[in-house]
């Protein structure tokens, strides 16, 4: 509505500039007055839109604070089960056989024993080298599984890999080619390669004993 009282305004406005008074006074008087008219009809319309009404908030505020418990004594009995269970695979050496997600020069592999896996670009160890994978995302078995956060600690998992070979990839062909231009180039490359055999996934002591030191030693 206030819009089209701005637009009707507007034109009647134009209308009284544009025609000579002594042509018709009448009709500009007339049109003056419907210009006036509309400016007080879009005043009137945003006085009421205007208008605000405060809305009423009701905060209750707790008159004591509250201490909502992490955890209640049915979920710490049932989690002392389970690590009890657990702690006594451990040391029976009685788990299935562990598989584990290891992060590897920028990538990451779910090995379990006698695996072979490939490292893709230049890596330094060489032939034989045995060799301790120590970034261990979780470790798990057939009943359990232990979740870094965001790696396990390295006086708990041990992981022995030896490097058995030393190796260049399969030949990739890189071609290049414009249109119109007479331009055709073709590359052949192969990168470097080394793969390694996992020997053996161990669990080295009780989840939930932690040492007095660890953890003190950088990663790389």
């Amino acid at each position: 509505m206030a819009a089209i009282a701005r637009l009707t305004s507007r034109l009647c406005g134009i209308i009284n500039n544009q025609i000579p008074k002594n042509y018709a006074p009448t009709f500009i008087t007339a049109l003056s007055n419907t210009g006036r008219q509309c400016n007080l009809m879009q005043t009137a319309s945003l006085k009421t839109r205007v208008e605000w009404i405060p809305r009423k908030y009701n905060f209750q505020q707790p008159e004591e604070q509250t201490v909502i418990e992490d955890h209640s004594e049915a979920e710490d009995k049932l989690s002392n089960e389970i690590v009890g269970v657990i702690n006594d695979q451990i040391n029976q050496q009685s788990t299935s056989r562990l598989f584990a997600v290891v992060h590897l020069c920028g990538k990451q592999h779910k090995i379990t024993d006698n695996d072979l896996v490939v490292v893709q670009g230049y890596w330094p160890p060489a032939n034989g080298d045995k060799i301790n994978l120590e970034k261990v995302l979780l470790v798990g078995g057939t009943d359990f599984t232990l979740i870094g956060r965001p790696i396990l600690n390295r006086e708990l998992v041990n992981i022995q890999a030896t490097v058995i070979e030393k190796t260049l990839s399969h030949t990739k062909t890189h071609f290049r080619y414009k249109k119109r231009k007479q331009f055709r180039r073709i590359h052949f490359r192969r990168s470097e390669h080394t793969i390694i055999r996992i020997n053996s996934i161990t669990i080295n002591r009780p989840i939930d004993k932690l040492q007095e030191f660890e953890g003190l030693d950088k990663v790389y």
